[in-house]
């Protein structure tokens, strides 16, 4: 593997950079090279947060180029959007929750957000790899926290098959960094893991294409 470039949009409070330490854990005790760096919007007050995550036998920058992601993990259907008219490559992978999390203009009236089939349909014309569930309706049936959401799409991501990393490694490193929700957040994993496993099967991901 020469490298995965891999992007978590979602905003405030959905995990992110936990995401984002998890995974890269997991490569290092697989032995690859992990370089991350996130950028922030008002994270604090629901605001966007991109992490680029890149993999590899030698990584010598962090950021991710324009064009150049073959991964997008978007906890939030307009942040993955976003993300991925700026950032997928030809025939990369979006894996997308369907579940949005209103901005506060929206919430006042002063935007308006769009459908989510609309984002879908969006997101399909930039590549035919999407993978879409409502992770968060997921984690709260687990769990009854939509908090573990993160650790649903981790477990799909994973269960693919496509990254470097062994269920097992990602299961430690999930104890190792949620020591006080590793139950659940486990669980939520195995979740999101069964799904991956199921959808293994896809096109041509394009990942030489960056």
């Amino acid at each position: 593997m020469k490298e995965i470039n891999i992007l978590i949009s979602g905003v405030g409070g959905q995990g992110n950079i936990l995401l984002e330490r998890i995974i890269g854990m997991s490569a290092i005790e697989e032995g690859y090279s992990v370089k991350a760096a996130d950028t922030f919007g008002a994270s604090q007050r629901g605001g966007s947060v991109l992490s680029h995550l890149r993999l590899g036998s030698v990584i010598n920058s962090s950021l991710i180029s324009q064009g150049k992601g073959h991964i997008i993990l978007g906890l939030e259907p307009g942040e993955a959007l976003n993300t991925a008219s700026k950032f997928l490559c030809k025939n990369g992978l979006v894996i997308i929750n369907t579940s949005p999390i209103l901005p506060a203009p929206v919430k006042v009236g002063d935007r308006v957000y769009p459908p989510v089939e609309k984002i879908l349909m969006l997101l399909k014309k930039l590549t035919p790899n999407v993978i879409e569930l409502d992770a968060t309706l997921l984690a709260r049936q687990a769990t009854g926290n939509e908090r573990a959401t993160n650790m649903v799409m981790l477990g799909v991501l994973i269960g693919l098959g496509i990254l470097p990393v062994s269920p097992g490694k990602a299961r430690v490193a999930i104890e190792e960094t949620a020591a006080n929700f590793s139950r659940e957040s486990i669980h939520a994993f195995e979740v999101g893991f069964e799904i991956g496993e199921k959808k293994q099967v896809m096109g041509r991901l394009g990942f030489e294409d960056a």
